[in-house]
C-alpha cells in the first residue's frame, strides 16, 4: 500500500500542478479577450463621434448664419413707436 502511494501521489501532484497552469492560462486568455472586446468597444464609439463633428463641421454652412443685407432690408415694416 506504501508503494502505491509513493507511485500515484507524484503522478497526481503534477498532474493537478498541469491543470491548474493551463486553467490559468486558459483564463489569462479570456481576460485579454474581454479587455480587446472593451477597447475595440471604446474606440468604435469615439471614432463615431469624432467622424460625427467631422461630417457636422464639413457640411455647415456659415453664410446661413448671417442673413443679407438685402433680404434684411427689402419689404420689412418699418417700426413705429406709439406715443
Amino acid at each position: 500500500m506504501k508503494n502505491k502511494f509513493q507511485f500515484l501521489l507524484p503522478r497526481l501532484l503534477l498532474i493537478t500542478a498541469v491543470i491548474g497552469l493551463v486553467t490559468i492560462v486558459i483564463g489569462a486568455i479570456f481576460k485579454i479577450l474581454l479587455l480587446a472586446t472593451a477597447l475595440f468597444t471604446i474606440g468604435t464609439l469615439v471614432h463615431a463621434k469624432i467622424q460625427k463633428r467631422r461630417m457636422k463641421a464639413a457640411h455647415s454652412d456659415p453664410q446661413h448664419a448671417v442673413m443679407p443685407l438685402e433680404n434684411s432690408l427689402q419689404d420689412t415694416p418699418k417700426i413705429v413707436p406709439i406715443y
